[in-house]
């Protein structure tokens, strides 16, 4: 475990619980949601007493907590293999067209915006306490806006986690010339995205800000990883896939393309959990089924160019 974590750890073991912290957390039942002082989150475990490898999944815009964790076959797919499914719950954010569920973003100015790095440093803490999961053991994936909070960690707290997974996203905003440290990611998108396309004459826009184009940003972290200038591209069977190779111990940066949209390609759990097992050395030549859906009920409609983004307000901490 990080010592930042460590040292966080020590002051919840040691403070009195907040009424959120003191909330029963339990996760038998359907409803069951554990709380600490920024929020909530839900978790389905493996059997056996542990400590889990441990999947931190962030669902995306519209999306909602009890749906993800009532996706049977996406997280069955996770604790077949032995893996804990931590949820953290998104806060309910004020956009310019209606409320949603969201993840509050570097580039947004939001009032009263809940400190996400934070929150999930707790949500870790906490289920490594109470659930006996492996903080050295982690993968923070996430689905479109819940993917794009998963690339700003992976560039500037590359240390919460042990590699990084997501889906149908991009880094919002301006991204740095050189983030924090070297990461392991394994980026995946669709070429049918229509919510977050590949396309450069439909830029993606949330809150007035532009996604870095996908292979600028994984060329970003290939370079802060020290990694060969030029991918190495091969095919198989349903993807292409990207690799730089060349990167410093630890750190491994690849991109794989489907023939799908926002959904996840039916065998993408099973592919990621192979690529964060072994290094990223080799990825299973296999043929995905079709696209299942996104899990946890919805995702962002991110506006045009000219038609604006979302904009942050007002923030309601309730389970959801």
């Amino acid at each position: 475990m990080r010592l930042g974590l460590i040292a966080l750890m020590a002051l919840m073991i040691g403070a009195e619980p907040g009424p959120a912290m003191a909330q029963d957390c339990d996760v038998s039942g359907r409803e069951g949601a554990c709380g600490v002082a920024l929020g909530y989150y839900r978790i389905r475990k493996p059997q056996g007493f542990g400590p889990h490898p441990t999947v931190v999944y962030l669902y995306g815009s519209t999306g909602n907590s009890r749906q993800a964790v009532e996706s049977s076959p996406f997280i069955q797919a996770f604790t077949s293999r032995g893996y804990a499914v931590v949820i953290p719950i998104a806060l309910d954010v004020e956009y310019a067209d209606g409320a949603d569920s969201g993840w509050h973003l570097r580039h947004e100015r939001i009032t009263n915006a809940r400190d996400e790095i934070a929150f999930l440093e707790q949500v870790i803490l906490d289920a490594t306490r109470r659930h006996n999961i492996d903080p050295n053991r982690l993968l923070m994936s996430g689905q479109s806006r819940g993917g794009f909070l998963t690339w700003e960690i992976a560039c500037h707290r590359p240390d919460m986690a042990q590699a990084f997974a997501p889906h149908a996203a991009g880094y919002l905003g301006p991204m740095p010339r050189r983030c924090s440290g070297p990461a392991r990611m394994l980026h995946t998108h669709g070429r049918r995205d229509r919510i977050v396309p590949l396309d450069p004459d439909r830029p993606i826009v949330s809150g007035g800000a532009r996604m870095t184009p996908l292979e600028d940003s994984l060329s970003i972290l290939a370079s802060t990883a020290g990694c060969d200038i030029t991918p190495v591209t091969d095919r198989f069977e349903g993807y292409e896939r990207k690799r730089w190779s060349g990167c410093a111990s630890g750190a491994n940066v690849e991109y794989l393309l489907h023939n799908g949209g926002h959904g996840y390609p039916g065998n993408w759990v099973g592919v990621v959990l192979d690529w964060f097992e072994k290094g990223g050395a080799q990825m299973p030549s296999t043929q995905p089924p079709a696209n299942v859906g996104p899990v946890g009920g919805g995702t962002a409609v991110f506006r045009g160019v000219n038609q604006g983004g979302s904009a942050g307000g007002r923030f309601k901490r309730v389970p959801q």
